[in-house]
């Protein structure tokens, strides 16, 4: 048991925001006790070759399907690999690289669950779902800093993948045991901070933190955001989202430091339960441009994720143990 891994699948549409997210859990859990990985280092085709044949990097034929099914079973097992690598600069491909995993992985990407022998090789599987509108901002904000396209490109590119992300991408949620929605208050100003809903399946029950959600919620039921008229910034409530029941934990985008501090602690003091050392100064950050801002919905996520991460080596333990006995 010591010898196998516990891996986080984090599943999206392109700039859902899965690389910030996967980034604030590296560093809340620490470099050293985390490996990230991505899917979409796995295309068939580079860019010109794809263009040439009229497929979309979202495809599962331009992608490797079954080698990635073979390195995550790989990983689960304590197993090192030779990860291929794209790059999204030059449209083509480097060198792999060697990657040893250690005591967690993440993995995220685009197709991490259209199998279901990719989907079972994670212990906890997210997915991320902002509305549309967002995610094309975002899309556009980062292939132009980043990428060098023009506005019209991405705006372009989006469209011609429209069919692939009904038929591929968004189907994935269904599978998912935590699906996180960052959304824009209805009348948004620029300078408007992002609701969260992190969404928790009934099949994978947490009693204890909800029980501090719920608590904390209660304590704060009266201290409303400074914005949001008179609303309590942080509730939970039962959901049917695409016909599926969840636990949704509501977190105005106008929280504040005092709140998030009561529950980063008492969050965190879940994860120390299992000797875990956390850096909590680094969650909730994400860039905007050349700006490093800090969103306190975002922070809270990836406390959430990374507590199922690290309460998953129980289960294993405990299914282990059902199991030879």
């Amino acid at each position: 048991m010591d010898k196998k891994c516990i891996l986080l699948g984090i599943v999206g549409d392109s700039a859902t925001g899965k690389t910030t997210l996967t980034r604030g859990i590296v560093n809340l859990l620490g470099p050293e006790n985390v490996t990230a990985i991505c899917t979409d280092d796995y295309h068939k085709y580079n860019r010109k070759q794809r263009k040439e044949l009229g497929i979309t990097a979202l495809h599962p034929d331009c992608n490797y399907i079954d080698i990635m099914e073979q390195h995550l079973h790989d990983l689960r097992a304590g197993r090192p690999i030779l990860k291929p690598n794209y790059n999204h600069s030059t449209g083509d491909f480097d060198p792999p690289t060697y990657i040893k995993p250690a005591r967690f992985v993440i993995v995220e990407g685009l197709l991490g669950y259209h199998t279901r022998i990719l989907r079972d090789q994670f212990d906890v599987k997210v997915y991320l779902d902002p509305p549309e509108s967002l995610r094309r901002q975002w899309k556009v904000q980062r292939d132009t800093s980043k990428r060098g396209y023009t506005p019209e490109q991405v705006l372009a590119a989006l469209d011609a993948r429209e069919a692939d992300s009904e038929a591929f991408i968004r189907p994935q949620k269904k599978y998912a045991d935590i699906v996180v929605r960052f959304y824009p208050k209805q009348k948004a100003s620029v300078d408007d901070r992002l609701n969260a809903k992190i969404g928790l399946s009934p099949t994978r029950p947490c009693e204890r933190l909800s029980a501090i959600i719920e608590q904390i919620a209660d304590e704060f039921k009266d201290y409303p955001c400074e914005r949001s008229s008179g609303t309590p910034c942080l509730h939970m409530s039962l959901e049917k989202w695409n016909g599926r029941p969840f636990e949704v934990i509501d977190i105005h985008g106008e929280i504040d430091e005092k709140q998030t501090e009561v529950l980063k602690m008492r969050l965190g003091n879940l994860i120390r339960e299992r000797n875990f050392d956390l850096n909590l100064d680094e969650v909730g950050l994400f860039q905007k441009g050349d700006e490093t801002l800090i969103s306190y919905p975002l922070a809270l996520a990836q406390l959430v994720i990374s507590y199922f991460m690290i309460n998953s080596m129980d289960v294993r333990m405990r299914t282990s143990m059902a199991t030879s006995a």
